[in-house]
């Protein structure tokens, strides 16, 4: 599973992800507890310190995913300023989500997600969908395209009166691609620009 640094906001998190497998992911993260102490760890990897007091001994209630500082009783909300922040459902289902859509070559349905993760509301699921999209976009626009980047661009819509590149109702597509080796891996990114 990729965790990006931006589905948690707050302070910079980059911290590396490493892939996981479905077997290794449900053992990993097979309960709400688990979802929870990982969110914390990712959100607070020095420890927690109280925004107020700065102190760094805290109770967790995991009935409410609050942190309640033992000096000062400031509620401190463990979703707070990430995409499940007032979310009612569950973290294992955001997660499994994330997870999804992050494996997924070809993406998720999310009428799909929504009966296997049993969210009654379809609504509810397409905005979690959506809350994750905009979390992986935003982490991928910080990207930059370098060494020997590769562009095409073509024309994508309804057929319009004239044909190929003079359609009026065609919608114009430029893709970029950069192929690299970093720290003997090789990569790949493509960019696409409407």
């Amino acid at each position: 599973m990729r965790m990006y640094p931006r589905i948690v906001g707050g302070t910079h998190m980059a911290k590396r992800y490493r892939e996981r497998g479905l077997l290794e992911f449900q053992k990993e993260f097979s309960t709400e507890e688990a979802c929870a102490r990982h969110l914390r760890e990712i959100r607070w990897p020095d420890g927690f310190r109280c925004p107020r007091c700065g102190h760094g001994e805290t109770w967790f209630i995991s009935t409410r995913n609050i942190l309640d500082c033992k000096s000062c009783r400031a509620k401190i909300s463990l979703t707070a300023g990430t995409i499940f922040h007032k979310t009612r459902t569950p973290l294992l289902k955001w997660y499994w989500l994330v997870y999804h859509m992050a494996m997924d070559k070809v993406g998720v349905s999310i009428s799909e997600m929504q009966r296997v993760l049993e969210i009654r509301d379809y609504k509810t699921a397409w905005l979690m969908a959506h809350k994750v999209r905009k979390a992986m976009a935003d982490r991928d626009a910080g990207y930059t395209l370098a060494g020997l980047v590769e562009m095409d661009d073509s024309f994508f819509g309804p057929k319009g009166r004239r044909r190929g590149r003079g359609s009026e109702r065609k919608s114009t597509v430029l893709c970029a691609l950069f192929t690299g080796i970093s720290e003997g891996k090789r990569s790949l990114a493509l960019h696409i620009c409407r």
